[in-house]
């Protein structure tokens, strides 16, 4: 299980290994390579952050998906499928949104200089390590370490082959080693969707559980952009400078938070059931006018 888990943070491994030589291979000097890897770095250790929930949530959904498969119970285990997998997109997929949509604000707030284009076309690779990471957990719930572990491995060898071809390719470069996490992440993915939906003999959608918190992430997304850019250029005329980027960052998210939230509501991808599941430090926080939409 270990080893399997560790499988699913080799790709970091694989950029260590070939990302600068490659730069290097392109025509680029080695600073030049050296900043380029050092944008890549911090770009990974932002998308860790969202990744820590997700590695908590596999953790609990384990032992729950174990026991209903020890007593052969299909509607139990695929029940808690669905629903790891609902919250999975739930929090990956508006991470994602918000993160390529306030990347350099957010850069400037953490004062990391330079890279942020990284995540704005990179964040999309939280969502599929969410996805791999549960799948993961789900095989190994089923008996079936070896096979994710084989599949994880699968993916680690396309992302070298693509590392090794695009990063050296001069108008591509570090944005390689993102398009070879996807690669990456993408093949695992389609891989274990297959032998899950074989061991359990039952269909898993998990684009079903996707949509909602995508059309979510959408509405948070353009109302962060506005709020954003609107408070900083208002802040601009009295102010430039590290403070107003950082009270028109955290304005901007507070704002995108809420709007997820209601705009999940509304649609119906949020139930009672699921804030009974919450923790009562958390739903306490949640607005009333929230609460009431919530069915």
């Amino acid at each position: 299980i270990t080893l399997c888990v560790g499988m699913t943070y080799a790709g970091n491994i694989v950029d260590v290994m070939n990302t600068k030589v490659r730069l290097m291979a392109g025509g680029l000097t080695d600073d030049s390579a050296t900043i380029l890897y050092g944008y890549l770095s911090k770009y990974q250790q932002l998308l860790n952050v969202p990744i820590a929930i997700i590695s908590s949530l596999s953790a609990a959904i384990l032992p729950a998906i174990s026991a209903a498969a020890a007593i052969k119970d299909k509607a139990r285990v695929k029940n808690s499928i669905n629903y790891s997998f609902r919250l999975c997109f739930l929090i990956a997929v508006p991470c994602a949104v918000g993160l390529a949509i306030l990347s350099e604000p957010i850069f400037d707030l953490l004062k990391i200089r330079g890279g942020s284009y990284i995540m704005a076309c990179g964040s999309s690779v939280l969502v599929f390590m969410s996805v791999m990471q549960i799948q993961t957990t789900i095989l190994q719930s089923l008996g079936k370490l070896y096979s994710a572990t084989i599949y994880s491995v699968i993916g680690i060898a396309c992302k070298i082959v693509v590392n090794y071809i695009l990063i050296a390719i001069p108008r591509i470069n570090i944005l390689g080693a993102v398009a070879g996490s996807i690669v990456g992440y993408a093949i695992p993915i389609i891989l274990n969707h297959i032998m899950i939906k074989k061991s359990l003999e039952v269909n898993v959608n998990m684009v079903t559980h996707a949509i909602k918190p995508l059309i979510s992430s959408i509405a948070m997304g353009i109302l962060v952009f506005t709020v954003y850019y609107v408070l900083d250029t208002l802040m601009g005329f009295i102010s430039t400078g590290y403070i107003p980027n950082a009270l028109s960052t955290i304005a901007a998210i507070l704002v995108g938070i809420l709007t997820y939230i209601f705009v999940l509501a509304v649609i119906g991808g949020i139930t009672n059931k699921d804030m009974e599941r919450m923790p009562k430090k958390i739903t306490k926080l949640i607005p009333n006018f929230i609460l009431s939409r919530i069915n």
